[in-house]
């Protein structure tokens, strides 16, 4: 019982990170994130309806700066274990799908 703890334990705190995967893991952030960005800013200039939403425009170019800091982050520093990087990758991700649903859920301006 203790070696498999021991074993899951190395796995979890493990630096050793091959560079093509780290390479690989980062540019699909990267697309994920411009993608959601971006698909706001292709609604937000090619619909008439949502021009009452210019805030959440601005709130959308801080959102990708900061995504794009902590990929930075992840891409640069090699030293984050496992676990860490699993983690902050996966909130990345579903900070996305929330960012997504909230700005497609706004109502258009019309209303």
């Amino acid at each position: 019982m203790t070696d498999k703890f021991g074993e899951y334990r190395a796995r979890l705190l493990n630096t050793d990170y091959p560079q093509w995967r780290n390479l690989l893991s980062c540019l699909v952030l990267i697309t994920l994130s411009t993608g959601s960005v971006l698909s706001w800013w292709y609604a937000y200039y090619t619909l008439p309806e949502t021009e009452c939403h210019k805030g959440f425009l601005y709130f959308s170019i801080l959102w990708l700066a900061v995504q794009l800091v902590v990929i930075g982050y992840l891409y640069w520093y090699r030293d984050i274990p496992a676990f860490a990087r699993g983690a902050i990758k996966l909130l990345i991700m579903m900070g996305n799908v929330w960012f997504g649903l909230f700005i497609f859920a706004l109502n258009p301006c019309s209303l």
